[in-house]
Parts: C-alpha cells; structure tokens; sequence
C-alpha cells in the first residue's frame, strides 16, 4: 500500500541578527577599521561610482588646465593674457564652477553612501551599494543642511582659537591642526552623530541634532573621539593628496613626461590626468567612508536605529528595484548629473576651440 505524505513542514524562519555591542570609546577606532574591511568589497563599488562623478565633472576642467598649459609653452605673457581675455578665462571659469558643484556632490553623496553601507553592516542587515545609493539621493538636502549645522560652531570656536593662537604665538605659527581638534573637541562632539541621525534614524536636520545631543550625553568621551577623529583624518588626507599630486609631478618629470613633451608623451600625460582625477574620486569616498566608519559604530550601537535603511531594503517604499507609478525609476547616473557632464564636456571642447583658434 503506497504511504500518502503530508505537506512540507514549512521552513523555520531565519533568525534575526544580533544587536550589534556598544564598542568603549578605547575600541573604538579598531572597531571601525573592522567595520570598513568586512565591507571592503561594496567600499570598492561605491568608490568606483564616486570616482565617475568627479571625472565627469572635474575632468573637463583638469583637461582644460592641461591644455593650457600645453599651449601657453609657445605664448608670450602678452600673447596669453590676451588669449584669456578672449574667452578662454570666461570658459574657465565655467569649468571651474562645474568642478566645484561636482566636489560637492561627491563629497555628499560619499557620506551618505557610506554611511547606509556601513550602518547595514552594522546592523547584520547588509544592503546593496544600488540601495545605499538611493538613501543617499533620498536625505542628499537633509545631509547638505545637518552639514552646515554640525559646521558652524566648530568653525565659530576654531576661528576664535586661531585668534588668541596668534594673539599669543604670532602669525608666523601654523596652529591649523591644533586649533581644529580643539574645536572639534568642544564645539562638534554634541552634533557627531547628525549623519547618522539623519541616514540611519530618519529624521530631519534639526531633529537630527537634538538627538545627536542626547546620544553625546550618553557616551561623551566616545563623541569627542568621533569628531576629534573625524577633523584630525578629514586634514590628514588633504595634506596626502596634496604630497601624492607633488609625488606625481615628480615622477613625470623624472620620466621625461610634461607639458613640452612629444606628441606620445602629451598622450600619455592626457591619460594620467584623466586616471589622476578618477582616482581622485575614488579617495575621495574611501577618506570619507573612513572618517564617518566610528560614528556609525557609535551610533548603531547605542540606538539601534537604522530604520531609514527600511526604505531601500526589498519590498520598502523606496525599494530601486521596484518600478512603481508615479515614482521615478532608479538611475545610476541622474539626468542632472549627465546634464553636468554633457555640459563639461561641450565647454572643454568649446575652450581648446578658443585656445587652438585664439
């Protein structure tokens, strides 16, 4: 006799992550740096996005600078100055206007991504760079405006340290450093967590920063680490960029390579630049996403709160895999920001046009 079988027991649901711990503030760092190497591989994707936006935007410029450079070998000061009267400047300057917004954009766009990409990890809810991506377009104003607020006192205070620093030491002493982990220390450590509230938490700016008080208050000495560190980082990676573009320098010069080089070798440096700024996008994310790595340990530790990732995670409301009506369908590359780029490159061709005819 043939034994009938019932239906499958149904599958045991998977379990839900632990919480994450509340690292101390003496693990703090190392907890970080652990965070940002089990995301490497999705740091790495996001970096290459990064990294497209400013070849897009500052790319144009940095190729223009190139050219004139190239050109002004063969001209007089006169000759040049003319030439720049004649349209070249008025171009330059466009481009240069594009690069700015491009820098800020990224800058943006950097911090939020990493945040929702390390805050998800975090959490033991990993979400997608795509997903990360559409938070960050999500609160992109709300980062903008907790920025500026989390900002303006600890430039307040670091200008009013600077006076009395040289009040004291002289003009002559370069205090930069100093003076910003100070203010830093004791005017940005309350408004640490202001990204985090507003990525993670959900919130607008103002009420961002309310609870970013109350998080301080919690863990004051962890705070101040946070934003001692991310100063102090934020200034060491500009000082690197700054000694890597002399190292470049250097080294194209010790191969031959310049603005007075044959025809090879201006293709060569034309593609350095073009590698050089791509590149520089992809530091660009990779300084930032270290920079906020212990707020968001910090943050996700003592709040839980990562609700704002709901939105983008399968089946949210936000969800960049969905196609819903009345909702714009997701796109790597918006059209404003291919507007920008379309509009950077029309402008390089138009300036080499002035400087080849001028």
């Amino acid at each position: 006799m043939t034994e009938v079988s019932g239906p499958p027991e149904p599958e045991p649901p998977s379990p839900e992550p632990s919480p994450p711990a509340v690292e101390s503030t003496r693990r703090l760092l190392g907890a970080s740096f652990d965070l940002l190497t089990r995301t490497s591989d999705d740091m790495r994707r996001a970096s290459f996005y990064i990294g497209l936006i400013v070849l897009g935007t500052v790319g144009p410029l940095a190729l223009a600078s190139w050219a004139l450079e190239v050109v002004s070998l063969h001209l007089t000061a006169r000759e040049l100055e003319s030439l720049l009267g004649s349209g070249a400047a008025a171009w330059l300057g466009w481009l240069g206007a594009l690069a700015a917004v491009g820098l800020v954009v990224a800058a943006i766009e950097s911090r939020a991504i990493a945040s929702a990409i390390l805050g998800s990890h975090q959490a033991g809810r990993p979400i997608t760079v795509r997903s990360s991506l559409a938070r960050s377009r999500m609160v992109f104003w709300r980062v903008i405006i907790g920025s500026l607020i989390a900002a303006i006192p600890v430039l307040v205070v670091q200008a009013i340290l600077n006076a009395g620093f040289e009040r004291a030491l002289g003009r002559q002493t370069d205090v930069s450093v100093i003076s910003s982990s100070l203010a830093a220390a004791l005017a940005g450590a309350p408004f640490a967590y202001v990204l985090s509230g507003i990525v993670l938490g959900d919130v607008e700016p103002f009420e961002s920063t309310r609870r970013s008080i109350r998080v301080f208050r919690a863990r004051k000495a962890a705070a101040v680490l946070v934003a001692v560190f991310e100063t102090v980082a934020t200034l060491l990676v500009a000082v690197g960029l700054t000694a890597g573009l002399d190292i470049a320098i250097r080294v194209f010069g010790s191969l031959g390579l310049g603005s007075g080089s044959g025809p090879a070798g201006l293709v060569l440096m034309t593609l350095g630049v073009v590698a050089g700024v791509f590149a520089l996008g992809t530091l660009i994310y990779t300084a930032y996403a270290i920079v906020v790595a212990p707020q968001i340990v910090m943050f996700v530790g003592l709040t839980r709160a990562t609700m704002g990732l709901d939105h983008v995670r399968p089946g949210g409301d936000r969800d960049p895999t969905v196609i819903r009506p009345g909702q714009r369908v997701f796109r790597w590359i918006t059209r404003p920001l291919l507007a920008g780029v379309v509009l950077g490159v029309l402008g390089l061709v138009v300036f080499v046009g002035v400087l080849m005819t001028g």
